[in-house]
């Protein structure tokens, strides 16, 4: 699964197939359509908060931080404020 929502966020065509094809014979097509489906909802319900400005809770944030400082995302966000 990993792999496939790599390949999706990256645009890589060449990988998204193959990555497919790993789940599907792992899962099986049902598995992988119920884990496709539920991702899919879940990345619609986050750009419906997004869109709203729902605020991300503190909590959330403390839970994050980790993996924040590992991609920078402070830094990008300060470097579009200038």
């Amino acid at each position: 699964m990993i792999a496939l929502v790599d390949a999706f966020f990256t645009g890589d065509e060449s990988q998204q197939q193959p990555a497919r094809r790993a789940v599907i014979d792992e899962l099986g097509p049902e598995s992988f359509f119920d884990t496709a489906t539920v991702y899919g909802n879940f990345e619609m319900m986050n750009r419906i908060a997004e869109g709203t400005g729902i605020g991300i809770a503190p909590q959330e944030i403390e839970r994050h931080a980790a993996m924040v400082e590992a991609l920078r995302l402070t830094e990008v966000m300060k470097s579009q404020q200038t």
